[in-house]
């Protein structure tokens, strides 16, 4: 094999090596339960006028169907 033959094994096992790394900072959580922060949307979904806007957005996509 010649130089460029062993560059190129080189630079193959370097992406190979770096495409397969794993962050150890990784957090598995329960399911079902949010352990996020707040979130500000869920106030507003629970609102009688929020619900009857994402009722109609819902049908007005179902409708093009």
């Amino acid at each position: 094999m010649n130089w460029r033959a062993y560059i190129l094994l080189l630079i193959s096992t370097v992406l190979v090596v770096v495409a397969c790394y794993e962050s150890p900072d990784v957090v598995v959580h329960k399911p079902g339960v949010y352990k996020g922060v707040r979130d500000p949307l869920l106030v507003k979904q629970r609102s009688a006028k929020q619900q009857e806007i994402l009722r109609d957005r819902v049908m007005l996509i179902q409708a093009e169907r």
